[in-house]
């Protein structure tokens, strides 16, 4: 297993130390495991397969099969295609048409009270009313 995880460094182009940051695990935790002191644990093992979600736990425990999952089917991938389609649409959205659409939602309906939410956790509550 050790040579797998060596190649899995490898291939993802990555240093020991990134990826032991990347599972999460102590740094020398990868270290030992590659010097061949100690044995990947099954948490190590559960936290690369958790990151790597690509990669074939086949080939990972055993080296059985393809190192990566195989690819789905075209008609998974022309679902998951259309589906990116809609949810890039929705993100590219520009802040002038949502804008428009708040100030729209606020003509045609009365506000109770409105909450705005900062990226800091903080909040800001405004009653329109009082």
């Amino acid at each position: 297993m050790k040579d797998r995880i060596i190649k899995l460094i490898t291939v993802e182009q990555l240093s020991y130390s990134k990826f032991a940051d990347i599972i999460g695990v102590q740094r020398s935790s990868i270290s030992h495991i590659l010097s061949g002191r100690n044995k990947p644990s099954l948490d190590v093992i559960q936290k690369v397969l958790t990151k790597f979600s690509t990669l074939n736990s086949e080939w990972l425990l055993f080296g059985r099969g393809e190192m990566y999952k195989n690819k789905r089917s075209d008609l998974f991938t022309e679902k998951n295609t259309e589906e990116e389609k809609i949810e890039t649409s929705k993100k590219t959205k520009t802040k002038e048409t949502a804008i428009s659409e708040f100030a729209t939602l606020l003509l045609t309906k009365e506000v109770e009270r409105i909450v705005i939410f900062y990226k800091d956790k903080t909040f800001k509550l405004y009653n329109p009313l009082n």
